[in-house]
């Protein structure tokens, strides 16, 4: 056992593994032979423009492509360095049982690919998916193995289950995701096949009651078999581990229309909603345990996601309902001018976590009707979740370089840690500081939840459906209908270069008027009309260029995050300065954009031939 601390800080204690092991072990997947499969060509259309230097989510994808592929174990078919601790000269990584969120990375990284372009450590997805393959046991579940991977033998929450191998439900779900976006990308049947089998898995190993079900524990070797332990043992409250299996399922079923898997994620979405005591009926989050204050925001926001995941999927305008009074509940228990949400409802830190899912929801219930909340998803977006990925990694090595030379230990490495990690996101910010609370810096459980969400921002900027192309987030993207140029905060304006026919609607920031909004196109005046907060330009075609203008300016805000009070100073919704600053990796550093000029940068735009809804 290592106890972790910086500085004198207490922090947790982890174990870190057998002496002996090796990295030449075998592992012992549970399956030998699987069949062979196409990794997606990621093919596109690629061509150089000179954009507004602000905010990209193309540029963020292929970043968070980095992070992800770098942060793995070569000698170990890949597998994910669990976190990056900043406590010990020099910084290191290590394995742990909760490296299962590589499941995470497994439904995400075809997505940033999409949004990207990105072809960067190609080798290691193909080994992934070819891992994920080792892993199906012939009851169709997937199974992590304990030989060649000695960290899988210890668990945090409860005894492991019996046996060399064991499945944990919750990994089931994204695996699910996975095999699903592989088919809609390659067509190969396999995966289908790999994908239904994993649903009548789950729906064999589930417990009924009416028309609900649910999971007896959290982790089972073949055959069903688990080591039972007291529910209070799992930190989270136990429906969370439902929740990647709901929207495993969902995403499953909508993609290829396989009912089991309807079926079973809507049972299981009543049993969460209804008897798992992890709601109350107006959708309030319950703590942990009976008696107690604490309740995990991500580990109910993790819930709501699956829930409108399953909904949008079937068409189930009551969970969308109930997703809509929970989500405004949540609302009120963060900051809202830039977007921090708490790993606890009672405060401590934020995980990337909490401020992903709070913008998947504003993102996904906007879209159903049931809300409209894409200012708030814009000012969630350009602020903490924006600066929760790591631009850089050489602060890491400064902070501890006055600390005595710690060589690595068994399950962990030192090997160039501070630039592998870049890309990745933050595991427990403050309201001014990447680094809010040492030594925890990143985390693969917040990676995996923040980057997928990098692909739902980028996905929901703009929509085509019915001849009509609405802009809903004034950020920089290209697609096969328009390319988007967004000059905020430099200034107040939007190029929308036009590549199909269409009318063509702009969401206009919260604090502009309409009277105050200017349109050319094509360097003509053109009058608007409106629809709530969009702009309708009208009809356009092919090779127009619409700029749309608007006053901004900056205001300061005085908030109180966590007990401390900030000064903002924001234009626009962007935050271009606060006070106090941050001491590690210092939040804002953005006095380039107090200037009322637009700096400008190269890039080389990307275009996918296929995209897909998630």
């Amino acid at each position: 056992m290592q106890t972790l601390s910086l500085i004198g800080l207490p922090v947790l204690t982890y174990f870190t593994g057998e002496k002996e092991w090796k990295k030449d072990n075998s592992i012992g997947y549970i399956r030998s032979d699987i069949p062979e499969f196409k990794v997606p060509a990621y093919k596109g259309k690629s061509y150089g423009a000179i954009v507004p230097e602000t905010l990209d989510l193309q540029e963020r994808a292929a970043m968070a492509i980095q992070g992800m592929t770098n942060t793995t174990d070569p000698d170990s078919d890949y597998e994910i360095y669990w976190a990056a601790f900043i406590n010990r000269n020099p910084v290191y990584m290590f394995h742990s049982w909760n490296d299962s969120c590589w499941c995470k990375y497994m439904d995400t990284l075809p997505l940033l690919r999409l949004a990207s372009g990105s072809k960067l450590n190609m080798d290691v997805e193909s080994r992934w998916f070819e891992v994920m393959l080792h892993m199906q046991g012939t009851d169709g579940l997937l199974y992590f193995p304990k030989v060649g991977k000695p960290w899988w033998q210890n668990q945090c929450y409860g005894p492991a289950a019996p046996g060399g191998h064991y499945t944990l439900v919750y990994t089931n779900g994204r695996f699910l995701g996975a095999m699903a976006i592989y088919y809609t990308l390659t067509g190969e049947q396999l995966w289908k096949d790999a994908g239904e089998r994993v649903v009548d898995g789950l729906a064999e190993l589930a417990k009924y009651e009416d028309d609900k079900a649910y999971f007896e524990w959290i982790q089972f070797s073949p055959g069903k078999q688990f080591t039972k332990a007291d529910r209070s043992a799992v930190t989270h409250n136990f429906a969370s581990w439902f929740a990647a299996i709901i929207q495993g399922l969902a995403n499953y079923y909508k993609t290829t229309g396989y009912e089991p898997a309807r079926a079973l994620g809507g049972k299981l979405a009543r049993w969460v909603i209804n008897d798992s005591n992890h709601f109350d009926p107006e959708g309030r989050f319950l703590p942990e345990h009976p008696g107690t204050s604490m309740a995990h925001f991500h580990g109910h926001t993790m819930s709501l996601l699956a829930l409108i995941d399953y909904a949008a999927a079937t068409g189930d305008t009551g969970v969308i309902d109930f997703v809509n009074k929970s989500f405004k509940f949540a609302r009120g228990h963060g900051n809202t001018t830039i977007g921090y949400f708490p790993e606890w409802l009672s405060g401590v830190t934020a995980e990337t976590c909490e401020v992903a899912d709070m913008i998947a929801l504003a993102l996904k219930l906007s879209q159903t009707g049931a809300g409209d909340y894409w200012d708030d998803a814009d000012h969630w977006i350009r602020n903490q979740f924006a600066e929760a990925q790591l631009l850089y990694g050489e602060w890491a090595d400064e902070a501890v370089k006055s600390l005595p030379v710690t060589p690595a230990g068994p399950y962990e490495t030192t090997d160039r840690v501070s630039q592998r990690i870049v890309g990745c996101f933050a595991s427990q910010a403050s309201a001014n500081d990447w680094y809010g609370r040492p030594p925890e810096g990143t985390q693969a459980c917040c990676n995996g939840n923040g980057m997928r969400t990098i692909y739902y921002i980028w996905e929901n900027i703009l929509d085509y459906k019915d001849g009509k192309l609405r802009v809903n987030l004034l950020l920089n993207r290209a697609s096969s209908w328009a390319d988007v140029n967004n000059y905020i905060p430099y200034e107040g304006r939007v190029d929308v270069k036009v590549k199909t026919v269409c009318d063509l609607y702009v969401r206009i920031p919260e604090w502009v008027k309409p009277e105050e909004c200017q349109c050319q196109v094509s360097g003509s005046d053109q009058s608007l009309s409106w629809d709530g907060r969009y702009a309708l330009v009208g009809n356009t075609n092919p090779e127009d260029s619409v700029e749309l203008t608007f006053p901004i300016f900056e205001r300061t805000d005085v908030v109180n995050i966590e007990g401390k009070d900030y000064t903002l100073t924001r234009k626009g919704n962007d935050v271009v300065h606060i006070d106090p600053p941050g001491k590690y990796y210092p939040y804002y550093q953005r006095e380039k954009y107090r200037k009322n000029e637009v700096q400008w940068k190269k890039t080389q735009w990307f275009v996918s031939d296929k995209l897909i809804a998630w």
